[in-house]
């Protein structure tokens, strides 16, 4: 009964995996200790669209926040606490999308997503959350992943349902409102697999 303990809580840390995803058009690799100085020059691009649904954009000031996050990223991604990943285009980075909210005991997760300004519209996004989905299912073995956003937050939203996630709930309080006033209305979106997900050439390796 011990051991069976032990081995549940180390159940995503023994996890071997995949470093790298490929898609139709990108490469999708952890975000690691040296990449704080490409992601914040991103951030300074699209700090006013980001900040508007990220609250937590306004509290990077320098590339050196950003550094530091790309560290605990790398460290959350090795201890399987955290998995998040840089989208890169042609080589040059994109935006982000991560796996977080890991609960190995269900298992669960939720993913996110933000694309840089000079990138958006361009379905890099979509592209990378639906490599992740399959990433989660297929290589994690999770049973549930689920989307959340702002209510007003089209756009966010467009992906999910494009994905087809299905709407779970619209609720105030699912995400963090940092600033003053009412909680924000917000939805989650659910899917139980990857069937039927469009696949985008995704490999791992």
């Amino acid at each position: 009964m011990i051991l069976q303990i032990v081995m549940d809580q180390f159940s995503g840390l023994l996890l071997d995996l995949p470093l790298s995803i490929k898609t139709q058009r990108l490469v999708i690799r952890p975000v690691m200790p040296g990449d704080g100085k490409e992601i914040f020059a991103a951030i300074e691009k699209t700090r006013e669209t980001l900040g508007k649904w990220l609250p937590w954009v306004h509290k990077v000031r320098s590339w050196e926040d950003t550094e530091k996050t790309a560290r605990e990223f790398y460290a959350g991604f090795i201890l399987r606490e955290k998995l998040n990943f840089a989208l890169f285009h042609k080589g040059h980075y994109v935006g982000s999308c991560g796996i977080n909210g890991l609960n190995w005991d269900v298992p669960s997760a939720h993913i996110g997503y933000w694309c840089r300004a000079s990138a958006q519209g361009k379905g890099f996004c979509r592209e990378g959350a639906a490599a992740l989905t399959l990433y989660a299912f297929q290589v994690l073995g999770l049973k549930r992943l689920t989307i959340l956003c702002d209510d007003r937050n089209h756009k966010s939203a467009a992906i999910p349902e494009a994905l087809g996630y299905e709407l779970e709930t619209r609720a105030l309080g699912l995400l963090a409102n940092e600033g003053a006033g009412d909680l924000t209305l917000s939805r989650r979106y659910v899917r139980f697999s990857s069937k039927g997900l469009e696949d985008w050439n995704a490999t791992w390796c």
